[in-house]
């Protein structure tokens, strides 16, 4: 036989548990509709090959050219100052992939490392000195 009050506890711990759940849970970031992301769509290989650099990686399938761009965090910003000190904060970056078609940059996509880290700043700085 349970006592009225275990039996309360009890009862409290599922909706306390739910609660802490959703409460550490968060929406990842958005990965799309920044400035030079929309900027690059039509620009040719060659445009985005002058603005952004040599990328990591290049890899054509068919009518399809893929370029990777990374770009990490600088350490004074994966440091966070607080009252006396600072304290480290999540490594970060950015992953860009410029995906050409038929000769014109059809899509822009970034993907941030790690995904719960807003890193958009990384992604947008790769093409800084691309025109607008």
């Amino acid at each position: 036989m349970r006592l009225p009050h275990i039996r309360a506890h009890s009862g409290m711990l599922i909706p306390v548990l739910a609660g802490i759940m959703l409460g550490c849970h968060s929406t990842p970031p958005i990965t799309e509709g920044y400035p030079h992301q929309r900027a690059l769509q039509g620009k040719s290989k060659e445009q985005v090959l002058a603005c952004a650099g040599t990328p990591l990686q290049e890899r054509e399938d068919g009518a399809v050219t893929m370029l990777r761009y990374y770009k990490e965090a600088p350490l004074l910003e994966e440091s966070m100052v607080s009252s006396k000190s600072s304290r480290p904060t999540v490594h970060h970056g950015c992953w860009a992939t410029v995906v050409i078609q038929h000769q014109r940059v059809d899509q822009v996509q970034y993907r941030f490392v790690p995904s719960s880290v807003d890193a958009s700043n990384d992604c947008e700085e790769i093409f800084a000195n691309c025109p607008e």
